[in-house]
């Protein structure tokens, strides 16, 4: 079935054009693991935008083809203060997407977790300015919006010789609300104690799972339907919000399954399906 998605121009405007309450946020889906965060002071956020057909078109065969286009050019993002990383793999740090928007907005930050990061400065000296090395615990200020890494395990904790994560997610605050962005992660005990604590308004997490066939094909499992509707219900968040199940067919599960999980074990709980380009007002 193919999806019905917005005029990429529209949705452009409507980053810049939305008004956001002081007690709300604004969330765009990009496809994905990839969101748009908009807060009341009009700062903007990009997490893990992949807008290109970059996969497919240097791996011709692979299995990794989009579903849908993407809602957007790249350059669409450079109203954005920052762009933040989650981790190195393609469909979440994508060069088809950062290059062309450096072109057009040098200045603009791009967050990548330090052991990825600290390499792309050596081999992209024309860029080593715009690049950030975004480290677990140490915080990270793009307009009113405080960001925090949080380490993730995908699927094992993996660090450098200096103790920096590879894999992030990143917590996200502006006056009394916060979105975390888990980033690709299985749950663990140290991360669900940690969210506890930290008690997220908004927690986005991949729903798409693993399994010995993904395995055996090199695909790394992130936390189930399950997994994610157990973590929400713990850690207090108020929104839950699924990502990673709409893009590669691939490497997913059925969303549906998820919608059932949470109807039948969490009823209440409060959950959103986001669909690409889908803008997503969160008022607390």
């Amino acid at each position: 079935m193919a999806f019905t998605l917005r005029d990429p121009a529209c949705l452009a405007k409507e980053l810049v054009n939305t008004c956001v309450a002081a007690n709300a946020l604004a969330i765009w889906s990009l496809g994905q693991a990839g969101i748009i965060i908009k807060n009341h002071a009009g700062d903007l956020l990009a997490i893990d935008p992949y807008l290109s057909d970059a996969i497919e078109r240097h791996n011709p065969g692979t299995e990794f083809v989009r579903r849908f286009p993407p809602v957007l050019p790249p350059e669409a993002l450079a109203v954005c203060n920052a762009i933040l990383i989650t981790h190195y793999h393609d469909d979440h740090m994508d060069w088809g997407t950062l290059g062309p928007l450096a072109l057009c907005s040098p200045e603009l930050p791009y967050w990548i977790p330090a052991p990825d990061g600290r390499a792309l400065q050596r081999e992209m000296p024309a860029m080593a300015g715009q690049i950030h090395l975004a480290k677990t615990g140490q915080l990270i200020e793009a307009g009113e919006f405080q960001i925090l890494p949080v380490a993730a395990a995908h699927s094992d904790y993996e660090c450098d010789e200096e103790g920096n994560d590879r894999y992030l997610g990143y917590h996200i605050t502006c006056n009394d609300l916060s979105l975390w962005h888990s980033g690709d992660t299985l749950v663990t005990p140290a991360l669900q104690a940690q969210m506890h604590s930290l008690k997220p308004d908004i927690a986005l997490l991949p729903i798409n799972g693993g399994d010995s066939a993904r395995k055996a094909r090199g695909i790394m499992p992130n936390m189930s339907f399950r997994d994610a509707a157990d973590l929400h219900h713990a850690i207090g968040s108020d929104l839950l919000l699924p990502c990673h199940y709409d893009l590669f067919s691939c490497n997913s599960d059925n969303p549906a399954w998820f919608v059932d999980d949470m109807l039948t074990r969490y009823p209440g709980k409060k959950f959103h399906l986001l669909m690409p380009g889908e803008r997503f007002i969160y008022q607390a």
